[in-house]
């Protein structure tokens, strides 16, 4: 009995101590500095393989506040031209007035190098890259990393390095019963010249799932970019010890105001693509 009436103390003192957390609950307001819009450009000029490259579309949005209701909001209005600079070849990107501006003659040519001006709200934003070739994919390869109940289908994205130069390159894996696309980088750096290959893990793929792949050749900058994205965007897979975020600075400036901050990036490249069934 004597224990009984222990318990029912130490559970009446835990209800008090309960009822007196709850009553002292207290909505706390999180002031989320906010710097202003900020124009983002997504102007990703992706060439495939045995296809024309005419068709392209640029889109352009303002930045928001962090708890902004309305998160995307469409640039329309803008003037958005790329020109190629061996020729001085100017295409016009429509506005769609939707904050996409298309293209249907653009003309890509590898290792040629393009500029995107952006005239917007009194001010011109530009950015210089070059048009990247992609290798062939020679064959996806299926694996189980981990064991037990901490299991991870891995593809790995096998291809040809072409050797001499310095060459950079991203792997698009799209899944169709996930909603965003897993995106990995490398550098011929420790493999040039050799057969390479970029893996994706994802715990989240299942049996029956098809993954779009592309294999796209970048730019050492848009590489640098990417690492660093790919990097804070997956900050838990770092270990205790995750990567402290930095300033992801893209390669678009405005012409008039250096110091404004532009987000997002200007880059050409062409790509292979494949798809793949994952197994049982």
């Amino acid at each position: 009995m004597k224990k009984i009436t222990i318990y029912n103390q130490l559970g009446a003192l835990l209800i008090l101590l309960m009822g007196s957390l709850n009553s002292c609950t207290d909505v706390i307001d999180v002031n989320v500095p906010n710097a202003g819009a900020r124009l983002v450009v997504d102007a990703s000029i992706k060439w495939e393989k045995g296809t024309s490259g005419a068709t392209q579309t640029i889109h352009l949005r303002e930045s928001t506040a962090y708890f902004d209701e309305n998160p995307d909001v469409p640039v329309t209005g803008a003037s958005v031209t790329v020109t190629k600079q061996n020729d001085g070849s100017i295409v016009v990107f429509a506005d769609q007035n939707n904050g996409s501006y298309r293209a249907t003659d653009f003309v890509p040519e590898l290792n040629a190098s393009y500029t995107l001006e952006i005239l917007y709200n009194g001010n011109s934003y530009t950015a210089t890259e070059t048009l990247i070739a992609a290798p062939d994919i020679n064959r996806i390869v299926q694996t189980i990393e981990g064991s037990d109940d901490d299991k991870e289908i891995q593809l790995q994205l096998f291809f040809d390095d072409p050797g001499a130069d310095e060459n950079y390159y991203l792997g698009e894996f799209i899944p169709s019963n996930l909603p965003i696309p897993s995106l990995a980088v490398i550098s011929d750096e420790f493999t040039d010249g050799n057969e390479n290959f970029i893996e994706n893990d994802n715990e989240n793929y299942v049996a029956g799932a098809t993954v779009a792949i592309n294999l796209y050749g970048i730019s050492q900058r848009y590489y640098d970019y990417l690492n660093i994205f790919i990097q804070q965007s997956g900050s838990d897979e770092n270990g205790p010890f995750p990567t402290t975020p930095v300033q992801l600075k893209g390669n678009c400036t405005n012409v008039n105001d250096s110091n404004e901050e532009v987000l997002g990036f200007f880059r050409l490249g062409e790509f292979d693509t494949t798809s793949y069934t994952i197994e049982q």
